[in-house]
């Protein structure tokens, strides 16, 4: 039989919703049009490649529940998972401590983070839970005007936002966020979405998260491509932590392509991304006060948003030549 590849299963699944035109990331909607952030049976929310999972689950079964549990805590609470119902995989990463040689021949300690998966059912799926995991009505999400306690929690990470002009962006030499004027937005939702996306490219300057900003290229190109998939997602992560009802102001066709491509040649590629956009947007959310009080990783012995262990080495390409002074001024919109 063959080995079980829990990678290649999530890569294969995110693959499949691209190609049918559907973003795991925008998944996750409840009925009152907002990302709903998945929570365990403790009510700490799931991180990560998790929150995707989650998402895709829920959307094709047509669960509403917020709360995911195992069998084991379901029994525990005196409830009961369903009879005939399937439980949805999802993954943790464990530190694993190995032997291994170095460079000098030498063996040494080290410690790698080991994949593990396991099970978990939304409330949907389990009768007689308590009143606090259990389904509960869907509140109601910002509208039309400009939603202050929310925007406030996204300025609190201290980012220099100006307004004006009919683009979002995020210059990295200036360090300076662009925002069109409130008016230009079709709500309140999608100024919020789009201004936690341009925040999630902030994070990505040299002097906080440094995701290499002004080395990946121009517009369509693979680096510029999985920079956007980061803010996508951690867009959407922050969303789903503060209830912000819309999409951001536009959607890139043109990066449906380098996604899938990256998708397909590296397995390990989502998994990267879903840790990267993770941490931005807890960066984000780092000072966002109440609205975001569970913002903080939850403390457990394995970890859903650790970057996954290297695929095997590969000879190191040469060095490209430095990028020329006009690259500097490369922009990251939307």
């Amino acid at each position: 039989m063959a080995k079980f590849d829990t990678y290649q299963e999530v890569t294969d699944r995110v693959i499949a919703a691209l190609e049918a035109g559907t973003k795991p990331w925008e998944a996750g909607w409840d009925g009152a049009g907002s990302l709903q952030e998945p929570r365990r049976a403790n009510g700490l929310p799931y991180r990560g490649i998790n929150v995707l999972l989650l998402w895709m689950a829920a959307a094709e079964n047509g669960w509403n529940g917020q709360h995911w549990v195992t069998f084991k805590q379901a029994k525990a609470c005196g409830a009961k998972v369903r009879k005939g119902e399937k439980g949805t995989r999802i993954v943790f990463f464990k530190q694993l401590d190995v032997e291994r040689e170095n460079d000098a021949g030498e063996t040494e300690q080290a410690r790698i983070p080991m994949l593990r998966t396991y099970t978990v059912f939304n409330a949907d799926q389990v009768d007689d839970l308590p009143e606090g995991i259990a389904t509960a009505p869907i509140a109601p999400t910002p509208g039309l005007e400009r939603d202050q306690e929310r925007e406030d929690a996204l300025r609190s990470c201290g980012a220099r936002i100006t307004e004006g002009g009919t683009r979002a962006f995020y210059q990295p030499v200036a360090d300076c966020i662009t925002m069109p004027d409130f008016e230009r937005f079709a709500d309140g939702g999608q100024y919020l979405a789009t201004l936690a996306h341009e925040l999630c490219h902030w994070t990505g300057h040299k002097s906080r998260l440094d995701r290499n900003l002004t080395a990946q290229g121009p517009f369509g190109s693979p680096g510029y491509a999985q920079e956007e998939l980061v803010a996508e997602l951690g867009a959407a992560f922050i969303g789903a932590r503060l209830g912000i009802a819309g999409d951001h102001i536009e959607n890139h066709a043109a990066y449906l392509g380098s996604w899938l491509k990256a998708l397909k040649n590296d397995k390990r590629h989502i998994f990267k991304a879903a840790a990267a956009a993770q941490r931005a947007a807890d960066l984000v959310l780092e000072n966002a006060g109440d609205i975001a009080s569970n913002a903080k990783p939850a403390s457990l012995e394995g970890r859903e948003d650790a970057a996954p262990a290297p695929a095997p080495a590969k000879p190191a390409p040469a060095k490209p030549a430095p990028a020329p002074a006009a690259q500097e001024q490369f922009q990251l919109a939307l």
